[in-house]
């Protein structure tokens, strides 16, 4: 699995930082996390490897429910044709990858891209829905580009 979880340092600390984030604001906080399944998913050693995988944050903010959501995507550049860019996959050898990216994206986005229910959270929301898909979701360089709102409070 090493293979898989190379260069995404900002992922696997996306969590931890969240926690302390909720520590430092006396906050509870529920993670719930999980792959993006999908038909085109590459093959490897006869099952199919997710390509991106999502998290989703809730805590109490202010008195009220908030959420965010975060999805790492290391699918190939898939802006060309998306046949070709997974031609290359074989079983026995890893899947095409493409760079780690981490980007903090609307909740209902997650429940979109995953068919799952997730109750009130959308409505939650702390990242406002941006109308431009450019902006639509906030690719995270590092912890500071992540919004969670109310910092002070």
């Amino acid at each position: 699995m090493d293979l898989f979880n190379q260069g995404k340092e900002l992922w696997q600390g996306l969590e931890n930082h969240l926690l302390d984030h909720a520590a430092r604001f006396d906050r509870r906080l529920s993670v719930f996390t999980g792959p993006v399944l999908h038909d085109s998913d590459p093959p490897y050693p006869g099952i199919q490897v997710p390509l991106r995988f999502w998290k989703v944050a809730a805590f109490v903010q202010s008195g009220a429910l908030a959420s965010t959501a975060y999805l790492l995507d290391q699918s190939p550049d898939l802006t060309r044709d998306a046949d070709r860019a997974f031609a290359g996959a074989r079983p026995g050898e890893p899947p095409p990858l493409g760079p780690f990216r981490t980007f903090q994206v609307p909740v209902s986005d997650i429940a979109e891209l995953t068919g799952l229910e997730l109750g009130p959270l959308p409505g939650a929301d702390l990242m406002p829905l941006a109308r431009d898909p450019q902006l639509r979701w906030r690719r995270l360089e590092s912890y500071d580009d992540i919004a969670l709102g109310g910092r002070g409070d």
